[in-house]
């Protein structure tokens, strides 16, 4: 059975490249991480995360997706000292989500035992990507983000647009935001900060990811 269950979930992974290829993303690391990029060099990224919830019968993941900004991760590579051939992972995007049984709410652990199970989660996936990749390709649109911001970014929504105006070297803007409009909303001044010094070319602290 546990063979039985790799070789569905394996079944599982490959229809889903299948689906992100026909959006433009390209497969990565262990054949589980998918990427497509803008012009501006961000990311949206698609990660199948085995779960250690897995048996001898079921395996058990995660669809975790995750939005990188360039200059996040610019100044990320920075403080880590990773090389610019290093690619970014989902857990490294400043916005990150988990695929799940109802879009982006619900029960967030997929389980696959067999070809059946397989078949329907494999179905149940392609309807929510269905629904949610027109939102999801928005947050690749940085005239999108800034002008019409996407609900799907939530409450951080903020914190992506200023790494964006920060990107761009639009100083005054950013000012306004990080300092005029949304110092109430937060109160963690890091990410303020953080995005501040990158934009007014301030070095990071280098160290371990």
């Amino acid at each position: 059975m546990l063979v039985s269950a790799q070789l569905s979930f394996n079944g599982f992974v490959e229809d889903l490249a299948i689906q992100l290829a026909g959006h433009g993303f390209e497969r990565g690391e262990e054949g589980r991480v998918f990427r497509r990029f803008s012009p501006e060099g961000d990311v949206l990224i698609f990660e199948v995360q085995p779960s250690n919830h897995s048996s001898h019968w079921e395996k058990a993941f995660y669809i975790n997706i995750g939005l990188v900004l360039a200059p996040k991760w610019e100044w990320d590579r920075q403080r880590t000292g990773w090389s610019v051939e290093e690619l970014p992972r989902h857990y490294d995007g400043g916005w990150r989500r988990r695929l799940r049984f109802s879009g982006l709410s619900g029960n967030d652990q997929w389980r696959i035992a067999d070809e059946d199970s397989a078949a329907q989660v494999s179905a149940r996936v392609r309807q929510q990507l269905d629904d949610l990749m027109p939102q999801l390709l928005s947050l690749l649109d940085r005239d999108v983000v800034l002008n019409r911001t996407p609900d799907i970014l939530g409450p951080g929504a903020w914190l992506t647009r200023a790494w964006i105006l920060a990107g761009e070297g639009r100083t005054d803007e950013l000012e306004h935001l990080l300092f005029v409009e949304r110092p109430a909303r937060t109160h963690d001044s890091v990410p303020i900060r953080t995005v501040w010094n990158y934009a007014t070319g301030r070095a990071p602290e280098t160290g371990q990811r």
